[in-house]
């Protein structure tokens, strides 16, 4: 009895084995359409819940230091661009709670003062992925993905809505947050339907 249920558990650890070693992660997962490795093509989808993720693939033509600079230099500028935009969705929605009169008008835009706090809290954005492949007709790129941590981003979020000078209510700034965090959800699914 003892022996048969030894042959069982050791067959059962032994195909959880082999599965989990064919499965291939889901970063290094190719795109149909582009055969880029996921991380290159929706790098938020494998970046984790509440972090912001850009990938930057340049031209292979110089040598790696150069090339690692200028794509994470470039995948930084990609982030930088995703929080301007997802600062404005939360702009348009603090202009809808002041025309309700739930909340003061007075101080700065958020939208104003975004490029300096994330210019600031950029630093924070690490390279967490770098390789050579081979790009769209054989050509190869050096890609950068770069990460802004979920605490990051929210530090982000916290330091626009302080340096605004708004008072909100709890129940507002939470509102706020999640148009922040909803316009960089929405983009991920466009990107995931595209792809």
């Amino acid at each position: 009895m003892i022996h048969s249920e030894l042959k069982l558990v050791t067959a059962v650890l032994a195909a959880g084995l082999m599965a989990g070693c064919a499965s291939t992660p889901p970063s290094e997962q190719k795109s149909a359409s582009s055969g880029l490795p996921n991380w290159v093509v929706m790098p938020a989808s494998v970046a984790g819940e509440g972090a912001l993720a850009a990938t930057e693939c340049i031209p292979d033509n110089a040598n790696m230091s150069i090339l690692k600079a200028k794509s994470v230099a470039l995948a930084r500028a990609t982030l930088a661009q995703q929080i301007r935009v997802n600062v404005q969705a939360m702009d348009k929605t603090y202009q809808t709670l002041t025309e309700n009169g739930d909340e003061s008008g007075s101080g700065s835009t958020f939208e104003s003062i975004s490029r300096q706090v994330t210019e600031q809290m950029l630093n924070g954005a690490i390279p967490q992925r770098m390789d050579y492949l081979e790009g769209p007709g054989g050509k190869m790129l050096f890609c950068s993905m770069v990460v802004l941590a979920p605490e990051q981003n929210r530090k982000i979020f916290d330091q626009i809505i302080d340096k605004s000078n708004r008072q909100l209510t709890p129940n507002n700034e939470a509102l706020l947050y999640q148009e922040y965090r909803a316009k960089r959800a929405a983009e991920e699914l466009d990107q995931a339907l595209e792809g």
